[in-house]
C-alpha cells in the first residue's frame, strides 16, 4: 500500500519533474522514496488517471450511507 506521505510526495513529484524527462519515473521514485521502484510508480500513475476517468465518468455514487 501507498500512505498519505507516499501519496503526497506522488503528487509533488508529479507536478515538478517534466512528463518528456528520459528517466522521469526513476526520479519520482527518488523524491518518493522508501522502498518503493520506477515501475511501482509508473503503476500508481496508471491507476490515479484509471481513477480519475471513473469520477469523470459520472458512474461514482456520490451518496454516503445517510449523509446525503
Amino acid at each position: 500500500g501507498w500512505s498519505w506521505e507516499e501519496n503526497k510526495l506522488f503528487e509533488v513529484a508529479l507536478a515538478v519533474v517534466d512528463e518528456q524527462q528520459p528517466d522521469r519515473w526513476e526520479v519520482i521514485a527518488a523524491i518518493v522514496g522508501g522502498e518503493k521502484s520506477a515501475e511501482d510508480m509508473q503503476k500508481h500513475y496508471v491507476v490515479l488517471l484509471e481513477d480519475l476517468q471513473y469520477i469523470g465518468s459520472g458512474k461514482l455514487d456520490h451518496k454516503l450511507g445517510g449523509l446525503d
